[in-house]
C-alpha cells in the first residue's frame, strides 16, 4: 500500500489481483508458530487439561487435573495432587512429586515441599532448599519469599538479598519493586525507616511513596 502527497491511496497491481483468502493465510503463518510453547493455550476438556497450539490444534491431550502455562519450554502439571513439569511435546520432564508449584522463570521455578517452598532447575534439581514459608517466581537475579509474617528478597544462591521486614512485595522490573509496610499510610520516609529499624534507608525514597497502593518503590 502506498500514500503519496495528495493522500490518496493506490493498491499495487499485485495486491489488486490477489484474492483476500490469500493474504489472510499469509499473515497467519507469518504470525503463528506452532511450536513455540510460548502459545500453547491450556484447554479443559471435560475436566481433563490439555494445551493447544496457536493454530487451534491439540498438541498435548488432556490428561492433568491442573497446569499452568508455559514458560522457559516447560509447565507445571498436576495429576492426583502432585505438580511436575512437562516439555512441549507432553513428555514429563521432572516427575510428579511437589504439593504445589508455579512457573519457570530465569531458570528456577518455586516448588512446595510438604509446607515449606524452594527452588529447582530444568533438570529437576533442587537447588534452593525448602526452607520459605511462601516463595514467587524470580525476575531479575531475585525472588519474592516469605519467613514467618514478612516478605524479603533472595538470590539465585539462596542467599537473603534484602531482609523480610515487608508486608508485600512485588517483583523486579526494570530493576525496581513495590513494597508495602504496615495496613495504614504511612506519612513520611522517617516513619517506614524507623518502622524497620532503618535497614533500609538507602532503598527508600520519599517521592518513590504511592499513596493509592500505599507502597514504597525500591531499588535493586
Amino acid at each position: 500500500m502506498v500514500i503519496n502527497g495528495s493522500n490518496t491511496f493506490h493498491q499495487p497491481a499485485a495486491e489488486q489481483l490477489a484474492p483476500s483468502w490469500h493474504i489472510e493465510q499469509a499473515i497467519s503463518t507469518a504470525t503463528s508458530d506452532p511450536n513455540n510453547t510460548d502459545d500453547f493455550v491450556a484447554t479443559l476438556v471435560g475436566e481433563k487439561y490439555g494445551y493447544k497450539d496457536a493454530n487451534g490444534r491439540m498438541v498435548i491431550e488432556p490428561r492433568f487435573d491442573d497446569v499452568y502455562d508455559f514458560f522457559d519450554g516447560l509447565a507445571a502439571v498436576e495429576i492426583n495432587s502432585k505438580w511436575g513439569f512437562i516439555d512441549g511435546s507432553g513428555q514429563q520432564i521432572v516427575a510428579l512429586q511437589f504439593d504445589d508449584a508455579s512457573s519457570f522463570n530465569d531458570g528456577l521455578v518455586a516448588v512446595q515441599v510438604d509446607d515449606k517452598w524452594g527452588f529447582i532447575n530444568q533438570k529437576g534439581v533442587m537447588v534452593i532448599r525448602p526452607s520459605f514459608d511462601e516463595a514467587e517466581t524470580f525476575s531479575q537475579g531475585l525472588a519474592q519469599v516469605r519467613i514467618g509474617e514478612k516478605w524479603g528478597f533472595i538470590n539465585k544462591s539462596g542467599s537473603i538479598a534484602i531482609e523480610p521486614a515487608f508486608d508485600e512485595v512485588d517483583s523486579f522490573t526494570n530493576g525496581t519493586a513495590w513494597i508495602r509496610i504496615g495496613k495504614k499510610l504511612a506519612t513520611s520516609i522517617e516513619q517506614v525507616i524507623f518502622c524497620n529499624k532503618q535497614i533500609y534507608s538507602s532503598h527508600l525514597r520519599q517521592k518513590d511513596w504511592d499513596r493509592r497502593s500505599q507502597s514504597f518503590l525500591i531499588y535493586n
